[in-house]
């Protein structure tokens, strides 16, 4: 069932059992109101006809006429009766009256119905003797009002149905416009118009926040899109490179009979695509691991002194001549530890050391270490090459190279790399550079 439909049956069912309700309080109440207003009616018709029965006969001529003319005002087929209440009690009465015989005191007022009649037994004394004066009546006007009152409600009630679903019905239909927009735009899209975005409504409700929410996240869809487009070109090309340079040689190598020499040259250069492609392939390896969930989850606490030791000893393996100035522990970073991804951390570590040791025109590096209270700051600075300031908004993409450093061997894959791994572990990158003075790779780590 569609939201709309439910909310109108929710309504309409809402608004059902309120008319049910004031039906119920507005009858109950009119009938409540009726009956005690009668039975006030019989009250003082009892107490005339006490007066009638007990006194008419000791007043004065004319207040005794005016009582008779009173007490002829009758109200609908009434009945007046005087009991003795030492003598049985009539059929008609017993099951009323029998049980107050005994405990019955002047003043007493008993109200009572008989089907459809109404009544009330006044208990009064005279010359020392109780005394019913039992006066019943029927209510037909009354009566009357209260089928007319149901009448009434017995109409409005299925009016008041049919409105009240007309008016939901309505009302949600305007409510949900909006969306039913937002769907019909949203079947249209597709991995061709993912730039298409949700129109939004006018009132920042509910919807307008799912649509701004949805827009958001076509806008990553898309970028993501034109990363991977982008990215498979551009991986592609750096792939088919060393596999060509890989498959040349070794074609050259067995076109003919050659000399130990030139086999050697050969194998030299295979060696030396095969690493290049390895190295390639490593890269695109951990940066498809930056995306997965399960390795983002694998965090351990790994002591600083480790992570400097290994990171140091891989930059010595490919750079045994670099001038890097390592940094001295001392005080609390001598025992500090990171909670990290060893792995992807060492991986980033040695990307920024490579790329200083490559672009670094064989001057010194410094690495410098600091902690606080809550993070770990690496600075990494050379006196290289430097990155042209047009292309630095442009050095995080991955695969792309700045003009100069294309005359170095590389992949363009380091530093977003870096960027990935960093932003993994909920931390900063920070790059600062200056064309031909050097760069400057300031790294932050959350220590919680």
């Amino acid at each position: 069932m569609k939201i709309r439909h439910r909310l109108s049956l929710i309504f309409t069912l809402t608004i059902t059992g309120v008319l049910l309700a004031i039906i119920f309080v507005v009858y109950s109440f009119s009938r409540e109101f009726h009956t005690r207003e009668f039975y006030e009616q019989l009250e003082e018709r009892a107490v005339f006809a006490e007066r009638f029965f007990l006194e008419v006969d000791n007043l004065p001529p004319q207040l005794a006429d005016q009582l008779r003319e009173d007490f002829m005002a009758k109200l609908p087929e009434e009945i007046e009766l005087l009991l003795d209440i030492s003598k049985p009690i009539p059929p008609e009465f017993k099951a009323t009256l029998q049980d107050f015989v005994a405990t019955a005191y002047p003043g007493q007022i008993i109200s009572f119905e008989e089907g459809e009649r109404q009544g009330v037994a006044l208990v009064t004394q005279s010359e020392g003797q109780l005394y019913f004066v039992v006066v019943t009546a029927l209510d037909r006007f009354g009566l009357r009002k209260l089928a007319n009152l149901r009448r009434i409600l017995a109409w409005a009630f299925p009016l008041g149905l049919i409105l009240a679903g007309s008016i939901g019905w309505w009302t949600t239909k305007k409510a949900l416009e909006p969306l039913e927009v937002n769907i019909r735009e949203a079947r249209q899209i597709s991995a061709s118009t993912l730039d298409a975005r949700l129109a939004l409504p006018k009132q920042k409700d509910e919807i307008y926040d799912f649509a701004s929410i949805f827009n958001e996240v076509l806008e990553r869809l898309e970028k993501t899109f034109i990363f991977q487009r982008s990215f498979i070109r551009s991986a592609s090309h750096e792939i088919r490179n060393p596999l060509t340079a890989i498959i040349g040689e070794a074609d050259v190598a067995l076109l003919s009979e050659r000399t130990a020499e030139s086999y050697r040259k050969s194998l030299t250069v295979i060696a030396e695509e095969a690493d290049r492609l390895n190295h390639l392939i490593n890269n695109l390896l951990n940066i498809s691991k930056t995306n997965d969930e399960e390795t983002a989850s694998k965090v351990s606490q790994i002591p600083l002194a480790t992570i400097l030791q290994e990171v140091r000893a891989s930059i010595q393996n490919t750079w045994p001549t670099a001038n890097i100035k390592w940094p001295a522990l001392t005080g609390n970073l001598q025992n500090l530890t990171i909670p990290c991804h060893w792995l992807l951390l060492r991986s980033a570590l040695v990307n920024v050391l490579d790329n200083a040791c490559k672009y670094g025109k064989d001057l010194p590096i410094r690495v410098e270490v600091d902690a606080g209270d809550r993070e770990l700051r690496f600075r990494i600075s050379d006196s290289g090459i430097g990155i042209p300031a047009e292309e630095m908004p442009l050095i995080l993409q991955p695969l792309y190279r700045c003009k100069n450093a294309r005359a170095f061997k590389g992949q363009g894959i380091g530093l977003p790399l870096v960027d990935r791994i960093i932003t993994l572990h909920q931390g900063r990158l920070d790059i600062d550079s200056d064309i031909n003075k050097g760069t400057v790779v300031n790294i932050a780590l959350p220590l919680g």
